[in-house]
């Protein structure tokens, strides 16, 4: 049960750092892009290790967490990665990569909506929709590699990971 709020709350706080990173994108692009590996590296770190966590939660409907082990062993490396070449990889390449994750973090979120709705929740609705247009912006992200895109992508993506747990995610007798 220890573990399973671990990864609940530590997906609301990725969740609150994708938002917060959103709207520094938005309205403070030069902090963020100064800044941008070293930031993206803490992140993913963070956010493969609660992936990871996630994934061996003892979660009822195990819907949030199912695609989270290799995802997060991912995350990880990508981290690692971007820490070790700082200052050799910025730019349009980093926003590029940006939006491949956030694409395939939505595309899982799609397949997770169609699970909901086989569990009979009644959010895989917008789980569905919040996941499209998450995977939108992300791929909006590939073709317009701006700061702006990239912020509202990480809104949505945020959005999308903070409804998916919070909707999804039981925890000893509270329903989702």
């Amino acid at each position: 049960m220890k573990q399973l709020k671990i990864a609940k709350n530590g997906y609301i706080l990725i969740s609150v750092i994708f938002y917060i990173t959103g709207l520094s994108c938005i309205f403070r692009s030069d902090l963020v892009s100064e800044n941008a590996e070293l930031i993206a590296g803490i992140i993913l770190i963070a956010y493969g290790v609660i992936k990871i966590i996630g994934y061996f939660s003892k979660d009822l409907y195990c819907l949030a967490f199912q695609y989270d082990f290799a995802c997060g062993i991912f995350l990880i490396a990508l981290g690692v990665i971007a820490l070790c070449i700082m200052g050799k990889y910025s730019g349009p390449n980093l926003l590029a990569d940006l939006g491949i994750l956030i694409l395939l973090d939505s595309l899982l979120s799609i397949q997770t909506s169609l699970d909901a709705r086989n569990f009979g929740l009644e959010t895989w609705r917008w789980i569905l929709f919040l996941s499209v247009l998450s995977g939108a912006l992300g791929a909006v992200l590939l073709i317009r590699n701006t700061m702006i895109v990239a912020g509202y992508a990480l809104l949505a993506e945020g959005g999308m990971r903070h409804y998916i747990v919070h909707c999804t995610v039981q925890i000893s007798g509270t329903n989702p």
